[in-house]
């Protein structure tokens, strides 16, 4: 819509220069040039194509997708146009429409939310009113919207086409953010447990504080935690750790502004870490060694990017590590019959990476009735850098992952990294680790997908504070927590996983699976450490939906196969909350 103001200077003018009529002339025309104006912005709206109306509470934000993949389409033609208006809609906790969530407690919790604020949810938006874009920058940008906490989902729309322009509507579903940070996780006779008070969204600003107590068999601590990812609006991230605990201490800190979409020419990361732990050793799940261990790392990092080009992104980065390590005795253990040489590097690096732009959006494959963003292209980062001191050190590391197979109800994926040193001198890698994983999903129907999970991990000359583990949460759920350790692991699951409709409370969406684990390690001095091991279980998961999203809570009753185990086969008990299903 044209608006006109009169300002009084502009009134004041024409009275000093002349009569009550000249005043009444001035006003008349400008009535008449408004009524014009207003009457052109009507013809102007009277050619617009209305293309969708705005989203109300109900919203569903999977209707208009696959379960396994859809093409994100924004009715532009794959064209480009101009932005005209960017509305944001920010829906409810509850649905107020929804019989089931129209209650007095739900209604009460819509009123004293405090939603986001609309300039922060705009701030993540890759164009502004009066930019042009396309399906590309509309695809990303929502999904830079969904990877934020303080949103349980995110969907961009068009509203209306006016020739080359078009008004946009960013709909968001808020959640609540501010919760008693509570959890309990128990896995093969290992507890932890956390207690404290986070918002991911705090006063509706997009920052995280966290302030938390953490009681586990490693240690005690007390810890706060502060994060702005779009500090100071302008895409950099700030943040702040600090924990004091039963072993040592951390101080960590980071100050970044990291290439934030696919077309960025430029990052720096500067970031700083103190910390003092103990390191514990196992054997069949017992802890039977200690390696107190401090670490001080700083590094700072430039990069560029040509930008998108043919629907690949490249980018490069320089940068300076210092990294120093220092192990000693430990408090409570003996120290193993080797402790590990102090470590001291500082070394320059370049690092490259490589993202395909090519994405889908599905749900119902890590998550439970949530929109997921389906990375289906490649993505590789890698680092080389060259410590000169002592024995010269060749430091390197990376990360690769990418679809193999998609089509609908299949999916598979594969991802693999690496970390590691080689001695100049000797010729020995140090220290290195390398881990392969396969995930392949298969939809049998609308809710229902059997599931199969290969995994692998090699390790060469870890130091004696270090082991390559099997049991419990990392992947043998029916055996104690670092069950099995040796130089090399390797794992296969299988589940049957159903996806229901049942929402408990309107709060937790809830599914079932039934798995099937084993695994062995090799490179164990154990007798029967290098034998197979076996697992079946039944387990439950609870996925929030009315809470800063990406956590699904895992109960799981497995039970062991093998016949040789000390104390004879006996129910593990799993309860953890994990990124996926």
């Amino acid at each position: 819509m044209v608006s006109l103001s009169i300002s009084s200077f502009q009134v004041a003018k024409v009275i000093r220069g002349g009569s009550i009529i000249s005043l009444a002339c001035f006003l008349s025309g400008l009535l008449i040039s408004q009524t014009a104006l207003a009457q052109a912005a009507s013809r102007l709206d009277e050619n617009c194509e209305i293309v969708n109306t705005p989203a109300d509470s109900g919203f569903d934000f999977t209707e208009a997708i696959s379960r396994w993949g859809t093409r994100d389409s924004f009715d532009i033609d794959n064209g480009h146009y101009h932005v005209r208006s960017i509305v944001t809609n920010q829906l409810p906790i509850f649905d107020e429409t929804n019989p089931d969530e129209n209650i007095s407690l739900y209604r009460w919790v819509n009123r004293i939310h405090l939603d986001t604020k609309p300039g922060v949810i705009r701030n993540q938006l890759l164009f502004e009113p009066g930019e042009e874009v396309d399906s590309q920058m509309l695809s990303e940008s929502e999904r830079l919207l969904r990877n934020q906490k303080y949103v349980a989902e995110s969907k961009l729309r068009v509203l209306r086409k006016c020739g080359d322009t078009v008004d946009l509507e960013a709909v968001t579903r808020e959640v609540w953010t501010m919760t008693p940070d509570i959890s309990f996780h128990t896995s093969g006779g290992d507890t932890n447990f956390q207690l404290g008070v986070r918002d991911t969204n705090f006063l509706g600003t997009g920052q995280r504080v966290n302030v938390s107590y953490t009681n586990d068999p490693e240690r005690t601590s007390y810890g706060i935690f502060f994060e702005h990812p779009d500090f100071r609006a302008r895409r950099r991230v700030l943040k702040l750790a600090a924990a004091d605990n039963s072993d040592g201490s951390v101080l960590q800190l980071q100050y970044a502004q990291p290439f934030f979409s696919l077309d960025s020419r430029h990052a720096w990361d500067l970031n700083l870490d103190k910390t003092d732990e103990v390191l514990t050793q196992y054997r069949w799940g017992d802890r039977i060694t200690e390696v107190d261990h401090s670490k001080e790392i700083a590094e700072f990092s430039w990069g560029f990017s040509p930008g998108l080009q043919d629907q690949v992104t490249q980018r490069y980065s320089f940068g300076f590590r210092h990294e120093n390590h220092r192990y000693g005795p430990g408090i409570e253990r003996p120290s193993p019959a080797l402790l590990p040489a102090d470590i001291s590097l500082n070394y320059p690096f370049v690092q490259y990476e490589r993202v395909e732009d090519n994405y889908a959006v599905g749900y119902n494959i890590s998550q439970i009735y949530r929109t997921e963003d389906l990375h289906i292209g490649s993505w590789l980062t890698t680092s080389l850098g060259y410590s000169p001191g002592g024995d010269g050190q060749l430091i390197f590391s990376g990360l690769y992952r990418d679809t193999l197979l998609f089509r609908p109800k299949m999916l598979l994926q594969w991802h693999a990294d690496w970390y590691g040193r080689l001695n100049q001198r000797s010729g020995d890698w140090e220290d290195t680790v390398a881990s392969v994983a396969l995930d392949f999903h298969r939809g049998q129907t609308e809710n229902r997908t059997l599931y199969m999970g290969l995994a692998a991990t090699h390790a060469i000359n870890l130091n004696a504070s270090q082991q390559v583990f099997l049991g419990g949460s990392t992947g043998l759920r029916g055996y104690d927590s670092h069950y099995l350790n040796g130089d090399s692991a390797v794992r296969f699951s299988i589940e049957e996983r159903l996806f229901t409709r049942y929402h408990l409370f309107q709060l937790l969406r809830v599914g079932v699976a039934g798995f099937y684990d084993v695994g062995r390690v090799f490179g164990s001095t154990e007798p029967n450490g290098n034998d197979l091991y076996q697992n079946v279980g039944f387990g439950l998961r609870l996925s929030p939906s009315k809470s800063d999203k990406g956590k699904v809570i895992h109960v799981d009753i497995a039970y062991p196969l093998n016949n040789h185990l000390p104390g004879g086969r006996t129910p593990q008990l799993v309860l953890e909350a994990r990124e996926s299903f």
